[in-house]
């Protein structure tokens, strides 16, 4: 699909300054306020300055404004700082260098830009920064709105960043208090049952919508495989008189117990994120496992002075759950109910509060594993990817997809539920 852009200088109203006008197909665009483009990047500013950031990444050059204005709000406060920035659309890079002053930023020693190119040493450039401990992610929101259709994967990877470091923010304290309740009321780590299955099948059971296809096929597993559930599918799998040997758990609202787990009466192994609900830990009757997070300081800082081994997370309870039947050695592993996406408009199987979906534009569409179009969101497309970026890192593992239904998980074989058990759980 052909896109038509083009960008336009425009002086503003109230302070005459410029600012840039993008039109992309039949939608425009504003950089910058028609009116003050300071007062707009002020209030960049103050959203994005962190009393406890030294280290800043924004994206999103536009004309420099918002940038002076986060440094000027940084140096009011006597802070020491670094910031990146990186620009990957060249004609908002000529505008820019034509028509306004861009010494302060270009000639300053507390400053990196960083020109993006579509190539991979660019990415993991990119990726290098990001990585870094405690750094604040600022995205110019409207330069990520005309980011140009080649640099597509930059712009997941931007928003992947910061849902993630939005979901860190607004619940910090929250976060901080599990994590505190949490490594008080363990039984053991996660990490004593790296490499403990090796080669043992496991089933890693998300609760989408396509579960309800299959999950009786479950029932034949019996000892030979692992049965690894995350939280929302349990009720599911009960119904239908199947006990899973592992559930996993990561949400850190206070009402994850009572919605997954209260009222069940099992005695199944949990694991259980550092910063998950803490009622988890104080009232689930079963063996608790706690899985320290890669990222989360305090989990680092703790991993750290007590010799444990650290999970990735992803962003997700399927995502961690991922990660873990990897680190536990398990060949193949078997995603079922994993549809990451909106399969027959519902968002998860019948028994755990599913929904309908309703009629959006934030939606975007993906193949699903039949070849067709489905329709997936935001926060799913970003699993998804990191799903397939996590298969990647392995070379040794099968990865099987028997959810029917769902978006298509490259690096995947797709096969029935029924012809897996009886290829691998079978004596």
């Amino acid at each position: 699909m052909i896109i038509n852009r083009s960008y336009t200088l425009i002086l503003t109203k109230q302070s005459n300054m410029p600012t840039i006008q993008a039109d992309v197909d039949n939608k425009s665009f504003l950089l910058y306020s028609k009116y003050n483009p300071i007062r707009d990047s002020k209030a960049f500013a103050e959203e994005v300055y962190d009393e406890n950031a030294e280290i800043y990444f924004i994206y999103g050059l536009g004309l420099g404004y918002h940038i002076n204005a986060l440094e000027d709000k940084i140096n009011a406060n006597s802070k020491s700082y670094h910031i990146y920035v990186i620009e990957c659309n060249r004609d908002i890079l000529k505008l820019a260098s034509e028509n306004v002053d861009l010494n302060r930023i270009l000639n300053n020693k507390n400053i990196t830009f960083i020109r993006m190119k579509n190539e991979r040493k660019s990415y993991e450039k990119l990726n290098k920064i990001l990585s870094i401990n405690n750094i604040k992610i600022a995205i110019h929101r409207p330069s990520l709105n005309i980011i140009p259709e080649e640099f597509i994967e930059l712009k997941y990877i931007l928003e992947e960043f910061q849902m993630k470091q939005n979901t860190i923010d607004s619940t910090k304290d929250m976060l901080e208090q599990n994590f505190m309740e949490n490594i008080k009321n363990f039984d053991e780590n996660v990490d004593i049952l790296f490499s403990k299955h090796i080669n043992k099948p496991l089933y890693l059971v998300a609760a989408g919508p396509s579960l309800d296809k299959n999950i009786h096929e479950l029932s034949k597993v019996k000892d030979n495989g692992i049965i690894l559930s995350v939280g929302r599918a349990v009720r599911t799998l009960l119904v239908s008189d199947i006990i899973p040997d592992y559930i996993i758990i990561t949400d850190p609202s206070e009402y994850l117990y009572d919605m997954q787990l209260n009222g069940l009466n099992i005695d199944v192994p949990i694991i259980v994120l550092s910063t998950c609900d803490k009622n988890v830990m104080l009232k689930y009757n079963g063996f608790k496992y706690i899985a320290l997070q890669e990222g989360y300081p305090l989990a680092d800082e703790y991993a750290k002075n007590n010799n444990r081994k650290l999970v990735k997370t992803g962003g997700s309870v399927a995502t961690t759950g991922l990660d873990v039947a990897i680190r536990m050695g398990c060949n193949p592993i078997i995603f079922v109910g994993q549809d990451l996406a909106f399969t027959e408009n519902k968002t998860h199987s019948k028994d755990t509060f599913a929904k309908n979906v309703i009629e959006s534009n934030s939606l975007r569409e993906v193949e699903d594993v039949y070849g067709n179009t489905i329709r997936t969101s935001k926060n799913l497309y970003i699993y998804l990817r990191w799903i397939q970026n996590r298969i990647l890192e392995e070379k040794d593992i099968e990865f099987i997809d028997v959810t029917e239904g769902g978006a298509k998980i490259r690096g995947t074989k797709v096969m029935k539920l029924s012809e897996v058990i009886d290829k691998y759980s079978r004596i």
